[in-house]
């Protein structure tokens, strides 16, 4: 699955995927602005997403991001806030 930005994403919508989920982790691709890489820089559970300690911001037990449907949220617990709009889709 693939993680599109959306318009309501600080930096604006974008048709290429930035992100990609595999077996619970999410990785970079090669359409993010820092590239790919080979380890995960979230890890999805309960439908949240965590950052792993290999997330250039680091490693947090807080989830950042609350997948709802199709839809992808920040979580209160972002670092750059919580608009209760989404910031992603999943294709």
């Amino acid at each position: 699955m693939k993680l599109h930005r959306t318009l309501h994403h600080p930096d604006g919508g974008r048709s290429l995927a930035e992100y990609e989920i595999k077996d619970n982790n999410v990785f970079t691709t090669i359409h993010h602005a820092g590239g790919s890489r080979s380890l995960p820089w979230y890890e999805v559970r309960e439908d949240k997403l965590y950052p792993t300690i290999h997330h250039p911001q680091g490693w947090s037990s807080f989830p950042w991001f609350e997948i709802n449907g199709t839809s992808i949220r920040p979580s209160i617990h972002h670092p750059k806030g919580c608009d209760g709009l989404p910031w992603y889709k999943i294709v």
